[in-house]
């Protein structure tokens, strides 16, 4: 079914069906309309009257379509369309007096009884003929605008595909240099003050690093690796701080098999340690909770900072607002994002209707016996 259906799409849209798509149309055209309206047989009248009026025909409903309709009726311009089709239907009426008295009439009346029947009006002034014409514009006609419609269409989806996807790079643009800058300047710390923990770190950096240059290509990643890559982040700003920093993971629900896009967690805990922790004296602590039900994530991260040094915690601008305009892009009224102060602690809360991926797809038809013996 797939098959005809797009058979049928790329007939009716496709340049190179150009040819065989008009021979169907008129032909079509011609059985059912001419056969309707003669009183004999419809194909001996297509055949006798139909193949003398059909260039005429296709010269006058060409004309409507292929010159009115996209000077004047795609412009919006109806009152010169309305305009330029009257004075058209004035014409038709000449060639369709030219084509009775001087072709039709001929062949149908004999030589001597011609003059006499050219001299009634009636017999070359038929308005069937007239009408014909204007049928088969007025049939072509809607068609034309139904491709111009899905072209359109087509065209307008393709630009806001382009466009989200330029803006998605855009953020990721801004993102990846965020993360790995803020990495780095803790493993400077670190080496600077000639630590044995800079290898380690090291080790743990250059995972991050294979993850966002390469793996954060892809539209989605499994929400698995991302939570490892989270882990990771997470212990590379805890070995800075040591045991002056308490910080609570925990991941639960249904995260197996489940997708997301790359790096959407890691503003907000780069946020947490930037304007939370790193500007507090003494103690401090953060928690990450995530958990997935069915097809809903909920994600929330709370951390402390010092009201009386900060007065407020300060959202990092570039990230949050990243993440928030990737959630815009990707999960359309499908999030929730709320974040901000209470009392002495910064709460982000944020829940994500997972939407399906053949990433996911893929994962557990490759997982498969693995998860059926875990």
């Amino acid at each position: 079914m797939n098959g005809k259906s797009n058979f049928i799409k790329r007939f009716i849209f496709e340049s190179k069906f150009s040819l065989p798509r008009h021979i169907v149309f008129w032909l079509v055209s011609y059985i059912f309309l001419v056969g309707m309206g003669s009183q004999d047989s419809p194909y001996k009248e297509l055949f006798r009257t139909g193949l003398i009026y059909l260039p005429f025909n296709i010269l006058y409903a060409y004309v409507v379509i292929y010159c009115f309709v996209p000077w004047f009726l795609i412009k919006e311009k109806y009152v010169a369309f309305l305009l330029a089709y009257l004075a058209w239907m004035m014409i038709g009426v000449l060639i369709n007096f030219g084509i009775r008295y001087f072709i039709l009439l001929p062949l149908r009346v004999p030589p001597e009884m011609l003059d006499k029947v050219r001299a009634d009006s009636s017999q070359v002034f038929r308005i069937a003929g007239f009408l014909l014409m204007n049928m088969m514009a007025m049939f072509a006609l809607p068609i034309k605008l139904f491709k111009q419609w899905v072209i359109k269409q087509e065209m307008a989806s393709r630009l806001e595909k382009e466009k989200i996807n330029a803006e998605l790079q855009l953020l990721k643009a801004q993102l990846h240099p965020h993360f790995l800058f803020n990495t780095l300047n803790n493993l400077y710390l670190l080496v600077r003050e000639k630590s044995e923990k800079a290898p380690k770190m090291l080790l743990r950096l250059s995972g991050l690093l294979s993850y966002v240059l390469y793996e954060c290509k892809v539209d989605e990643v499994l929400l698995s690796k991302e939570i490892s890559v989270m882990k990771d982040y997470v212990a590379l700003e805890q070995e800075r701080y040591g045991d002056r920093l308490d910080i609570s993971l925990n991941f639960s629900g249904d995260i197996e098999g489940k997708t997301i896009v790359p790096l959407l967690f890691q503003p907000f805990i780069e946020n947490a340690f930037k304007h939370g922790t790193s500007e507090q004296l003494g103690k401090v602590w953060m928690s990450i909770d995530l958990s997935v039900q069915k097809n809903q994530l909920y994600f929330k991260l709370i951390n402390s900072f010092d009201n009386n040094n900060n007065g407020s915690q300060k959202d990092d601008r570039i990230g949050i607002n990243n993440v928030r305009k990737r959630l815009e892009l990707l999960y359309p009224k499908k999030f929730e994002l709320q974040h901000g102060t209470e009392e002495d602690v910064y709460i982000v809360s944020m829940s994500i209707e997972l939407q399906s991926s053949p990433l996911a797809k893929n994962f557990i038809e490759e997982n498969s016996s693995i998860l059926n013996h875990a």
